[in-house]
Parts: C-alpha cells; structure tokens; sequence
C-alpha cells in the first residue's frame, strides 16, 4: 500500500486563486490533512493569493470553514486546527496587473528557496502568472509551478500553454496534475493490478468481459456555472479523470515504477483507443429538483445544451483487450455521491450451481466515498 506520510522539507506554497472553489473544496482540506498526518512541516508556510478583498484573519476564517465543510471526517484536536491556521497567510493580487506583486515578493523575502506554485486558476492566466513570476524573481531553479485542468480547452490551445509555460519554466518545474489520482485507491491500483499474481493472469479480454468506471456526482455545478457551461462534462471530466483511470486499468506494465515509465505506458493505451462512434456517446443535463434548481437554471441559460452527464462506450485495440467494451459514465445531481471501477469477469462455460451461479463474478474498486476492494 502507498505510505500516507512522506517526509519533506520546510516549504512555501502560493495558491494562485487561493479564495476560488478548487481551493475551498480540495486544496485547502487536502493540506489540512496532510497537516495532521505529519507531512507539513511546522514552518512551512501557505499564502493564498487572488483579486478577493482579504485580510490574514478573514483568510483564516475562509479556511477554517472550508476544513469544517470538506474535511470534517479528519480527527485533529482544536490545538492541532490553530496551528495549521497559524501557516495561512493572504496576498490581494491581480494576475494580469502588477497589483500585489509587491506584496506577495515581501512575503517570500528571505525565506526558504522551496517554493510552490500551485496555479488554482483558469488556463488563460498560466502564461500571465508565470511570466509575472519570472519578472518579480519569485521563482528560482528549485521553484515547482502546478497546474490543473482545464489544460486548455483542445489540442491546440493545450500546446500554447506548454509553450507559455516553457518561456520561463523548465520541463522539470512544471507538473501537471490530476488531483483524482491522489485518492488512495487510485494510487494503488497498480499495486492491486501488478503486485497481484492472482489478478494479473486474468487481466484481459480472454476472461473479462467488460469494464465500467463511474464517477457520480450527487451535487449540481453550485457556483461554477460559468465555468461548466463553457466545459461540460466530457471536458470537466472524461478527458482527465476518467481517462486517467482508463490508463491504470487498461495499461501494460511498466518497465520500473518511475513517473516516465508509467507515463509512457499510459500513452501507449491512449493511442490505441478506438474512435467513438456517435451512437456510443449519450448525453444529458439534470432537472429541476426539490432541492435545487435544474441545470439550466443554475448556469442562467435557458437554451444551454451543455452536458452535465455523459456515457460511452470506448474500446482499446490491442492484444490484450481487445473485444472487451470500456463504459465510462460521469453526471452531477445524480442519486449518490459514488466512485467506482467494477471489472466485470465471464460467465463460467459450466456451472454446476444451475441458475444461481450463472451471476458474473465481479471485482469492484470503489474510489469515494469509501475506499476499497
């Protein structure tokens, strides 16, 4: 199993859009948690930065709220609470402008060379923050800029961000990252999949007849309408998560477990996948409900056809799976908060139980809310 606490060294971390909903739901609760596993370090520091009007305390009081509705399940005394909130701090700055910047320099001043950049903003402010980064001599060799999706909106513009992002930053500076494969399950499905000698052998299409990867979202898009309705599911969703954990599933592997190893072997998946036919791909958006407004509501266009659920079915053609169907399915406001990979094996050619052995055996990966096997 993957260890929960890894040592590191006294840090500075900036949260570009450290008041936005990514901060509140996950990044913020995700430090906390890690705080009170013993891998941040006392001294280390978390400086939110955005266009909100903020003072340290009020910033404080946003995080402590945020930790009290996301991460309620973590148990830490009260002393344990104020001294991570003691490591906040808070800079008003604009991304595009020079306001803050100043400010944000004084308090990095003389401080450890460890810093990271976690850029919890839209992609159409990467180039910006980290040109602004460079000019004001934030970020030296040792500095780590991190960046989530949306990594553009399509090829095209995922490549001008790469190519934004290389003006001031090397390769090894940049991380792209899926905060999905942070879950505990995700992370060791490879360990389930190649550390397995009784799960390995049957891993492909000679015994598995179909796999399905559900991620279900019981709440609407809430104060991201905006945002969704430019994306919707298949981009906010399918294109990073679900095929992050396509790629674990269906990958061979890999030569050692080194990040470009396994990269390498994820892209070999991601290259043989089918084309989708239209008639493989269902979409939809929620209604109206007793406890909420529907789709188009939330989001304030009465026409909107962006989805706010998608299914399909997704093939990969080679040896190893071949045959064997892949169904991916996401949604918001559906009946449970669930996520699950179900691998669902054959049917027996014989069995002598009659009817009641003619159910498929099935392995069943839950991701959230509760992580097992």
């Amino acid at each position: 199993m993957v260890s929960r606490v890894i040592p590191v060294e006294p840090f500075d971390l900036v949260i570009f859009g450290g008041s936005g909903d990514l901060a509140r739901r996950k990044i913020l609760p995700g430090l906390f948690r890690r705080y009170c596993a013993g891998q941040v370090p006392a001294n280390a520091r978390v400086i939110g930065a955005a266009r909100t009007e903020m003072e340290d305390a009020s910033y404080r009081a946003f995080v402590r709220e945020a930790i009290s509705e996301f991460a309620p399940d973590v148990s830490c005394d009260n002393g344990t609470l104020e001294r991570f909130l003691d490591c906040m701090f808070y800079v008003q700055l604009d991304a595009r402008g020079e306001d803050g910047w100043a400010d944000l320099s004084t308090h990095l001043s003389g401080r450890s060379d460890v810093r990271a950049f976690y850029f919890s903003v839209g992609p159409s402010l990467f180039g910006d923050l980290a040109e602004r980064l460079k000019l004001h001599e934030l970020a030296g060799p040792e500095a780590r800029i991190v960046v989530e999706k949306p990594f553009g909106r399509d090829l095209t513009s995922a490549k001008e961000l790469n190519r934004d992002l290389a003006q001031y930053f090397d390769e090894g500076q940049i991380y792209r990252i899926d905060h999905y494969l942070g879950k505990e399950t995700v992370q060791n499905l490879m360990a389930v999949r190649f550390g397995n000698v009784l799960f390995e052998p049957l891993w492909n299409s000679q015994y598995v007849d179909h796999i399905q990867i559900t991620v279900a979202e019981s709440v609407g898009v809430g104060g991201r309408g905006e945002y969704y309705d430019r994306s919707g599911a298949m981009r906010d969703m399918v294109q990073n998560h679900l095929m992050q954990l396509l790629c674990l599933i269906a990958m061979e592997p890999p030569s050692q477990f080194e990040p470009d190893a396994v990269r390498d072997e994820k892209l070999k998946v991601i290259r043989a996948l089918d084309p989708v036919e239209p008639h493989h791909i269902v979409r939809g958006q929620y209604d109206e409900w007793s406890d909420g407004p529907g789709y188009r509501e939330a989001v304030g266009d009465a026409r909107s056809r962006t989805e706010s659920y998608v299914a399909l079915k997704v093939g990969v053609r080679n040896w190893r799976w071949a045959g064997t169907p892949f169904y991916l399915r996401t949604g918001k406001r559906m009946s449970a908060r669930a996520s699950e990979i179900a691998v669902v094996f054959k049917e027996l050619n014989h069995s002598i139980f009659g009817q009641s052995g003619d159910q498929r055996n099935t392995l069943t990966i839950r991701l959230q809310p509760d992580e097992g096997i």
